[in-house]
């Protein structure tokens, strides 16, 4: 079974002013080789709306994953991994180039298991860890450039959100472990708020988490408790996301029949049982049956 370290030749934490010591330490515990990124803008630049600068430094860790082999880990100043996160087993075919996956999910969806392997298919928007290759940083240059040729850099944009369906117009699969390998640790950006077009002002945590986190994130303000009730308050959101339907999203591209539904939803009701019932540390094909 491959894990992350064996697959990750470099690891890019995109980020602007933000510390982001611990984060860079156990990325270079883990061996993931990290480097971090920060955003540099002219005085124009520094005028546009945080998620274009976001957008930017996206852009630019896309370009040096394009040129670097094997598989890239990039994440936000805010991503806070599982502990030892390159021991964790490589949730995405190898043998497709156009495969990818993240980390981190925010509020996944389910479009297919796909076999062999029973790799899990999903469906996220949040940029805050994934992990790409060569071929992949390309198709989302590409994308960044339709996006500032269609809608322009100067206004909102919720570009993470269609970032996905666009890329799988250009043959891209997106993965998901069936635990989240980290957590998004930050506070929301305030532009989501003010624009009100995202749920809960754009504040979204891990529903389950495949082993403990590397170090407390920044939203539990130095306390455990309040890092609990936020832990217990997102998996009771991860259950009703499953108890409502929502943990499925069909589309054009995969049939799902009696049977294939059941193990989808069984997928799901196993992926939000507590660590130890169910271990993210084996293939899908054991765990998820």
């Amino acid at each position: 079974m491959k894990r992350l370290r064996d697959v990750v030749t470099k690891s890019i934490i995109v980020c602007y002013k933000e510390d982001v010591v611990d984060l860079h330490r156990h990325l270079s515990a883990s061996g993931l080789a990290p480097m971090t990124l920060r955003g540099t803008y002219s005085e124009q630049e520094l005028k546009l709306p945080a998620t274009t600068r976001t957008f930017m430094n996206h852009r630019d860790a896309w370009r040096i994953a394009a040129e670097t082999p094997g598989y890239t880990v990039i994440c936000e100043a805010d991503f806070v991994p599982c502990r030892d996160l390159a021991t964790l087993p490589v949730f995405w075919p190898l043998d497709n180039p156009l495969a990818w996956g993240y980390l981190y999910q925010g509020s996944p969806r389910l479009l297919a298991i796909v076999e062999p392997g029973a790799h899990l298919r999903g469906h996220c928007a949040p940029l805050v860890g994934y992990i790409i290759n060569q071929t992949i940083a390309g198709i989302l240059l590409q994308f960044y450039e339709y996006e500032r040729a269609k809608h322009g850099l100067d206004s909102y944009s919720m570009f993470d959100a269609h970032l996905q369906w666009w890329a799988m117009g250009l043959g891209a699969e997106a993965y998901i472990p069936p635990r989240h390998y980290g957590e998004h640790g930050g506070l929301p950006n305030p532009e989501h708020a003010k624009h009100a077009l995202l749920s809960r002002a754009g504040r979204h945590r891990a529903d389950n988490l495949a082993g403990p986190l590397a170090f407390l994130p920044q939203y539990a303000k130095g306390s455990r408790v309040r890092y609990m009730r936020e832990r217990i308050k997102y998996r009771s959101m991860g259950w009703g996301r499953l108890l409502t339907g929502r943990w499925i999203v069909d589309t054009n591209v995969y049939s799902r029949d009696r049977t294939k539904t059941i193990r989808m939803l069984n997928v799901g009701f196993k992926r939000l049982l507590p660590r130890g019932l169910t271990s993210s540390r084996v293939p899908f094909d054991r765990a998820l049956r």
